[in-house]
């Protein structure tokens, strides 16, 4: 009875140490699944060999390397868990590692738990003599992806109610658990160096990146102030710093909308040129002018309010948008301070300087539909004020632009003519007085229009200088001419008459007109003593040196020179004495006056006898009546033109009816004489 009492008793402390080794064991997986600190791990590690396994002295060995035999060992027991010295012979470790499998060393013999869980026993191989075997080890390699990367191993195991087979079972789970901990920690490690390299990758490219956006950034910043700058310039006079042309339409456009939204909203628009700006700008170079434009841009700002806007179109063009006004006298008022403060005197370069504005006004009314009508409008009377004097203003009315509409009109007509030689010359006989006989004739300009029939050169001639046609015009006069001169050739009562032809100032305003048209007569006439050339005082007064020395190189041709219009103008003595005319026409005005002003009267007489110590003969034109001849004659005139003395003729009535005949010619010295 005893005997089955102890039996049960056995069984029983043996079911306790199994049920202790199985919660150990369950523990052991615990720690080893949740283990990421491996120096947290052999502490926990031991506290549960300690409690749960017959296994005072537990020992692990890690290996660096798979094949290396240096390694980190740690020895585990009731008191200590840390690095040691090796505790295993080298042949032990190697035939460990080298089987990978568990182990039971007793001094020479070995039992091996097989793949089978089966047990067998052998001999232990000795490899080197020195080896001794003389501790009890029950170890298993730590195997980590098929690899033994180490081992676990207990010395000096004892357990003598175990089995072989339960107790390798026992160190292969162990093992098993052991190198889990421990490919999880290396993973967590390398999971850390991982996130730490990815750190450093981030923060890296997060720097990178920071410094790429602040580049990007300073590009933008860059980019949109090179884009503000475009658009100021855009938008900018350069050297006023006034709104230009572009940005003042802009503005124009917006208050034009207002308007059509608001139809009792006005607002005007005031185009300012400037007068004898030209004059200053050729004299004192461009660089007074600049400075001078910028003075003026000043003024005119201090003369308008702060909600106008102030504009250069460019040149000497200021435009300005008055943005509300209640009346007309609002815009005049402001236009006549422009006017006044532009009078006053400007300092550049320690020299005064002077200057005046003429402006057009137009006031905005639903009509306009873009910002061009209205500039275009301000401009025409801008003009209109300049043609009646400097520093004027005047308002534009519809009249303005018919008016421009049929300037325009008329020009393309004039090129028409000018194409198509629709032209045509009249003569006018120019007399001898004393003898009433004809020296020559002044060629006198028609245009044959196809609607309007024929006119004069007052109809047309004004435009033709303003838009320089009239030398294309003259161009055709003077070959006209010359062919009329040579047909007359064959007529003995006309072949010693010249032919006076009025040309405008723009031939001698520059040298090189002057040589084409030398170029032209030389080509042309064979005679070039034949023809007169005249020009009236206004020719001479915008560049009077530049005009005398053209006028010199002009008569080198061989043509004769005069002067006409004389005593409208100016009329300087100065054209007398120092001009090269042989022929100074008396104005029909001067003419008319004769006989109603003794004191015009004498001093006809008295250029009669500057002329004949100067060397140039008078012509009285426009002589209407008996007592307008009587009187020119009076006063010493030699020749004369007229209505009473001849009206101008077509070729065919003058071939006729001309009275010119052979006595009368122009003599080889040069002058103009009649034969007796």
């Amino acid at each position: 009875m005893q005997k089955k009492s102890d039996k049960i008793t056995k069984l029983l402390d043996k079911y306790r140490q199994t049920k202790r080794i199985q919660k150990g064991l369950l523990k052991l997986s615990e720690l080893a699944g949740s283990v990421t600190d491996m120096a947290c791990f052999y502490p926990n590690l031991q506290q549960i060999i300690r409690q749960y396994f017959p296994t005072d002295n537990l020992y692990i060995q890690l290996f660096t390397e798979p094949d290396s035999l240096n390694a980190d060992h740690f020895y585990i027991d009731e008191s200590i868990c840390s690095k040691i010295d090796q505790q295993l012979s080298g042949d032990m470790v190697e035939f460990i590692s080298g089987i990978e499998k568990p182990v039971l060393i007793n001094h020479h013999q070995v039992s091996i738990l097989e793949q089978d869980n089966n047990v067998s026993v052998r001999p232990f191989p000795k490899r080197h003599s020195q080896t001794q075997l003389v501790d009890v080890w029950l170890a298993a390699p730590l195997i980590m992806g098929n690899v033994s990367m180490g081992l676990v191993g207990v010395k000096g195991f004892i357990n003598p109610d175990n089995s072989a087979r339960s107790n390798l079972e026992m160190i292969h789970f162990i093992a098993l658990h052991i190198a889990s901990a421990i490919v999880r920690n290396r993973a967590s490690e390398q999971l850390k160096v991982y996130s730490k390299d990815l750190e450093d990758i981030i923060f890296d490219r997060t720097k990178r990146l920071q410094r790429s956006n602040f580049n990007l950034r300073k590009q933008v910043e860059e980019r949109r102030k090179s884009e503000l700058k475009l658009f100021y310039e855009a938008h900018h006079d350069p050297l006023t710093k006034l709104p230009n042309r572009s940005m003042f339409s802009d503005r124009l456009e917006h208050s034009i909308k207002h308007l059509k939204r608001h139809p009792n909203h006005r607002f005007a628009v005031l185009f300012i040129d400037l007068d004898r700006f030209k004059i200053i700008n050729d004299t004192l170079g461009h660089h007074v002018g600049d400075k001078l434009l910028v003075q003026i841009a000043d003024r005119i700002a201090q003369c308008i309010r702060g909600n106008d806007i102030l504009a250069r179109l460019g040149g000497d063009e200021f435009v300005i948008l008055l943005d509300s006004i209640s009346s007309n006298d609002d815009a005049e008022e402001i236009a006549t301070r422009i006017i006044e403060a532009i009078a006053l005197p400007f300092t550049i370069e320690q020299q005064q300087l002077y200057s005046s504005a003429s402006i057009g006004i137009s006031i905005c009314d639903q009509q306009y539909n873009s910002a061009s009508e209205i500039l275009r409008d301000a401009d025409a009377a801008m003009y209109q004020a300049k043609s009646i004097g400097n520093g004027r203003l005047m308002f534009f009315d519809k009249s303005m632009r018919e008016q421009l509409l049929a300037n325009l009109n008329l020009e393309r007509e004039l090129r028409t003519a000018i194409k198509e030689q629709q032209f045509a010359l009249h003569f006018q006989k120019i007399t001898e007085l004393h003898e009433e006989k004809a020296i020559g004739f002044e060629a006198l300009l028609r245009w044959q229009h196809p609607q309007r029939g024929l006119l004069s050169p007052a109809d047309f001639l004004e435009l033709a200088e303003e838009t320089s046609l009239i030398l294309d015009i003259e161009d055709w006069v003077l070959k006209t001419v010359a062919k009329q001169i040579k047909l007359w050739q064959q007529d003995s009562a006309l072949k010693h008459a010249f032919i006076s032809v009025n040309l405008s100032g723009k031939h001698v305003w520059q040298t090189q007109s002057v040589r084409e048209l030398s170029t032209l007569i030389s080509n042309n006439f064979d005679r070039p003593e034949q023809l007169i050339i005249e020009f009236n005082e206004h020719a001479f007064n915008r560049h009077p040196k530049q005009s005398l020395s053209n006028l010199e190189l002009l008569k080198k041709s061989g043509v004769r020179l005069a002067l006409d219009d004389y005593g409208s103008g100016i009329s300087s003595l100065n054209y007398l004495s120092k001009y090269p005319f042989e022929l100074i026409k008396l104005d029909r005005s001067f003419v008319r006056s004769l006989c109603s002003n003794p004191k015009n009267l004498e001093l006809a007489k008295s250029l009669s006898q500057i002329g004949d110590n100067f060397g140039f003969r008078l012509v009285a034109e426009g002589i209407e009546s008996q007592q307008q001849l009587d009187m020119v004659v009076q006063c010493g005139c030699e020749y004369g033109q007229g209505f009473f003395i001849s009206k101008p003729k077509s070729i065919e009535n003058t071939s006729k009816e001309s009275g010119a005949n052979n006595n009368s010619a122009i003599n080889p010295s040069g002058n103009i004489d009649h034969c007796a």
